[in-house]
């Protein structure tokens, strides 16, 4: 893994190395605790706009507590923190709601899930669902910073892949006969086109989902590395957490300008039009969010540190990019002192396992 490379906000480039994994401190349990609002370490507001979230109350049951996540992205690590911490320590009856990134904020708006908790892109249906009197509250970021890269395998940058500038070298950068393209997940086609026409490139831009190699950005993500083993020459257009993409073993990030997007227009399955990084956001039901529910004060207050972001995205890497609720509970279980907080009672009996994904705790089993 390499070190990190930080660059400005602002950069006419977006490229990122993502940064060495550490230990995870004894404080996060604090951190979980901490407040959400203020401005983030990179100076952006760390609370979007829209309705005024309620301040979380003391006392009270939680009952039953639904999370909505994408399993196709397998980095959504915070689900089962949050799952995790509300069933053990809060004696919430909790379930997993599968969705997509894209169908989570109806998902959540309509009260088939309380909260999604990496909600990203979609600005206008955004601002519409988290207006005054709207069925969305957002709490402001979980601490994941995400982004999107162009991701080639290692070898195409040995031969000079770097930036945007190259691709049009298509005998130099190991393209030999095979067909120039960028493959992409069907919410980031639009993107994927748009680059391509802004450069005026010759190649073709392919559906993942039509690909028939893998299923979503957890396989995606992965992609750029295997063809390298194989030495098959590839591109692939990536959204996922800044730590997971980036430069990484058997895979180069090619630097391409934020402008690169201006023309971009969302569809009716797309997530993001922007190459700018952004803020996974946590997004609660408005009546969720009125009920005093101790869950809802959780959600309200789970916030990490960049290490502590990095120590979740080391277990992402370690679960094949399937994070679940395994995974989560089983650092928790060689963790203990971490997640000790007063107060919290009403955990599961000792022995019982997690909830699975779609079960809820005690029932059914």
């Amino acid at each position: 893994m390499g070190a990190a490379r930080r660059r400005p906000n602002r950069s006419v480039f977006v490229r990122w190395s993502r940064r060495r994994a550490t230990a995870l401190p004894a404080l996060l349990v604090l951190a979980v605790l901490s407040s959400c609002t203020g401005t983030s370490s990179d100076g952006s507001p760390t609370t979007s706009p829209g309705q005024t979230p309620p301040t979380p109350r003391t006392g009270g049951r939680c009952g039953t507590f639904s999370i909505a996540y994408d399993p196709t992205n397998g980095y959504e690590a915070s689900a089962y923190v949050v799952g995790s911490l509300a069933e053990d320590e809060l004696g919430c009856d909790v379930s997993y709601v599968k969705t997509t990134s894209r169908q989570a904020w109806q998902v959540v708006a309509s009260g088939q899930a309380d909260v999604y908790l990496d909600a990203y892109g979609r600005p206008a249906l955004g601002a519409k669902l988290t207006r005054p009197g709207g069925p969305l509250v957002r709490l402001g970021p979980t601490g994941f910073r995400g982004g999107v890269d162009l991701l080639a395998p290692a070898f195409m940058g040995d031969l000079g892949l770097k930036t945007y500038r190259d691709l049009s070298d298509i005998a130099e950068i190991g393209w030999g006969q095979v067909t120039p393209a960028i493959t992409t997940v069907p919410e980031l086609l639009p993107l994927a086109r748009t680059f391509v026409a802004s450069q005026r490139l010759d190649y073709t831009v392919r559906d993942y989902s039509q690909v028939g190699v893998g299923v979503g950005m957890r396989d995606l993500m992965q992609q750029a590395r295997l063809d390298n083993e194989a030495s098959r020459p590839n591109l692939y257009l990536v959204e996922g957490p800044r730590e997971l993409i980036g430069d990484g073993p058997g895979r180069v990030s090619v630097e391409i300008p934020e402008s690169a997007a201006d023309n971009c227009q969302l569809n009716r399955v797309a997530t993001v039009c922007s190459l700018s990084n952004f803020h996974y956001q946590k997004i609660v039901n408005s009546d969720f969010a009125a009920s005093g529910s101790p869950a809802y004060n959780l959600v309200y207050r789970y916030r990490l540190s960049p290490d502590e972001v990095d120590n979740l995205t080391e277990i992402v890497q370690l679960s094949g990019y399937r994070v679940g609720s395994a995974d989560v509970a089983s650092w928790i279980n060689t963790h203990p002192n971490v997640w000790k907080r007063g107060g919290g009672g009403g955990g599961r009996p000792a022995g019982e396992p997690p909830a699975r994904e779609g079960e809820r705790p005690g029932r059914g089993r």
